[in-house]
């Protein structure tokens, strides 16, 4: 045989071969027919649905932004404002000592019972986040601004805010708070006897009327938070189930009036049939779950898990890894009020007994930016003078020693006698179970601050109780992740006294020097000093600790190679999953 007929022969045989694991690769997805849906993964039961009443970040920006909507919202590509609910984003006037900013709501926008969405519906929703003994707290701060609302017999869909003087109206109650049916939330139309005035400042006759406790029990009720006949928006989707422990179910309106401004922006592109948001409280359980196709997309999962998945064929070829950055710091919670962190030298110890280098690069493989306080790295509101606490166990030994702490007992950790009684410097650290990110956390600071003569329990508790305990104050130490917008975040909601109850400061911080700065910064319209203050208050974070900052983290998300329109976003949860469309060459269900 000559040579030359052997070289046909090898590249015949190479051909059929690569036709043949073509065809079986190829084959084998357009055999199997998926279903038109997203399975999202859930760590843990939402408490509810309602965005007004519930604050945590998995019901407010995983589910909810499907069902409700707000009058604007950010673009999740370029970080833009674009209209929702209203037809524009309007331009905020200012006169005199007030600002104005009047919205004209898009006359294609119905109910789903088709009665149009009026300015009263927007009215109801702002007046429900003010009403008094509401669970709105986490958004009063958006609102709370708001001096009069003005709407016009001749126009049921145009609505002005007369506002004191405020930096980002805009991201404030327009973006934040979600518009709610007035005919589901409130049927005999109370808060329409009631104007923004009357239930900010509330007098014990208006917090103790009748009708305003009548609201108050259904809207604060399980009824107004998860059932299927409340959870109604204006949104693309709607609740067809909430099973406890298992899933929560959104099913696609038909006829949605949205489907005409399917071009307008991404907030009304909704593919998906079904989304699915999938509860499996274990990351190994979850993972197997995807690498079987049982979930389609997962969310900042474990990091090292997360970097091995790249050797596991099965990951390979049905997944895609989706990495932006975070709007969002990370931190360590500490209680201001008990009685061993109170005292600001104890804080500060802690911050140099926390090895925020080694986290980055251990348990994050570097997948992290650390960052000094509340202010997004890399803005111009950032202030990068300030150094962070570096490891230093000799620092934080001699703290301890000024704020009077000793071993006295020679059982290898300090104490100190605290209202007459010898207290053991423990403290139990909280974080929510099946986080093994937070579990890992929790075991190096219980390393670390070992060798200062801390002691350190790390305790997992349930979501829904972890969030218990964080709102009670009954933590000492916990791991706490906040979301931020792209813009400037308004940090009353978390940092002000006023905050601490029913609020968002679960560690009782602050007092009246802290919170004429956080006001301040509010209401400074010039951009300038606006910077100043903003890093005058991270001087004051990184000195007085309200917690200990660690850093900003990079999204680590599992996505299904099915789909395309992949909208990757440093906008929590990292995607918008309503552009999800599946690829040609994939089978789905009809």
């Amino acid at each position: 045989m000559s040579v030359k007929n052997i070289i046909y022969i090898t590249l015949g045989l190479f051909l059929l071969l690569f036709l043949f694991g073509t065809v079986h690769l190829y084959g084998s997805k357009r055999n199997k027919v998926y279903k038109d849906q997203v399975v999202i993964h859930n760590l843990s039961d939402p408490k509810g649905i309602n965005p007004l009443t519930v604050s945590d970040a998995t019901t407010r920006n995983y589910i909810a932004p499907y069902i409700f909507q707000k009058l604007i919202n950010f673009d999740y590509t370029t970080l833009k404002f674009v209209p929702v609910l209203a037809t524009e984003v309007p331009e905020v006037i200012e006169n005199g000592n007030h600002l104005e900013v009047t919205f004209h709501i898009r006359p294609e926008a119905t109910w789903n019972n088709g009665t149009p969405i009026t300015a009263k519906d927007v009215a109801f929703s702002i007046k429900a986040v003010m009403t008094p003994k509401a669970n709105t707290v986490h958004l009063q701060s958006a609102c709370d601004f708001i001096q009069s609302i003005v709407t016009y017999p001749d126009d049921e869909r145009k609505i002005t805010f007369v506002c004191e003087k405020y930096m980002d109206i805009l991201g404030a109650f327009p973006y934040e708070v979600e518009v709610l049916p007035e005919y589901i939330f409130d049927p005999k139309g109370i808060l329409r006897r009631y104007s923004i005035e009357q239930l900010k400042h509330a007098t014990e006759k208006v917090q103790n009327a009748k009708d305003i406790k009548e609201f108050i029990d259904l809207f604060n009720s399980d009824k107004a938070a998860r059932d299927e006949s409340m959870m109604q928006g204006s949104g693309a989707y709607k609740l067809t189930a909430f099973q406890t422990g298992q899933r929560v179910i959104l099913e696609r309106k038909k006829n949605w009036w949205g489907d005409k401004m399917n071009k307008v922006n991404h907030h009304f592109e909704a593919y998906p049939k079904r989304l699915i948001y999938e509860v499996i409280n274990d990351f190994n359980t979850a993972y197997t779950a995807m690498k079987n196709e049982q979930l389609d997309f997962m969310f900042s999962t474990p990091i090292k898990p997360y970097i091995d998945l790249d050797d596991s064929p099965k990951f390979t070829e049905n997944f895609v890894k989706s990495t932006p950055i975070m709007f969002g710091y990370q931190c360590i919670g500490m209680n201001h009020k008990d009685p061993i962190l109170k005292d600001v030298k104890v804080r500060q110890a802690l911050a140099y007994l926390t090895n925020v280098d080694q986290m980055i690069d251990k348990v994050f493989y570097n997948m992290a930016i650390r960052t000094v306080g509340s202010i997004q790295p890399n803005t111009k509101y950032y202030n990068d003078t300030i150094k962070p606490y570096p490891y230093d166990v000799k620092m934080a030994s001699k703290l301890l020693k000024e704020a009077g702490w000793a071993d006295t007992d020679g059982d290898g950790f300090l104490d100190k006698v605290i209202d007459g009684k010898n207290t053991k410097f423990e403290l139990k650290y909280f974080y929510n179970s099946g986080n093994p990110v937070r579990e890992m956390i929790g075991l190096l600071i219980q390393k670390s601050y070992k060798q200062a003569g801390v002691n350190i329990i790390v305790q997992p508790l349930d979501w829904s109780l972890y969030l218990n305990e964080l709102q009670k104050h009954n933590a000492q130490l916990w791991y706490q992740g906040w979301v931020s917008p792209p813009g400037l975040s308004d940090d009353k909601q978390i940092y002000h006294t006023s905050s601490a109850v029913d609020g968002s400061n679960y560690m009782s911080y602050g007092n009246a020097e802290t919170d004429k700065l956080l006001e301040a910064i509010r209401v400074e319209m010039d951009e300038n000093k606006r910077i100043e203050l903003v890093k005058k208050w991270q001087v004051v974070q990184h000195e007085e600790l309200p917690y200990i900052y660690l850093y900003v983290q990079r999204y680590r998300n599992i996505i299904h190679k099915r789909f395309k329109g992949v909208m990757e976003s440093s906008i929590y949860p990292g995607i918008w999953f309503g552009t999800l469309q599946v690829k040609e060459g994939y089978k789905v269900e009809k």
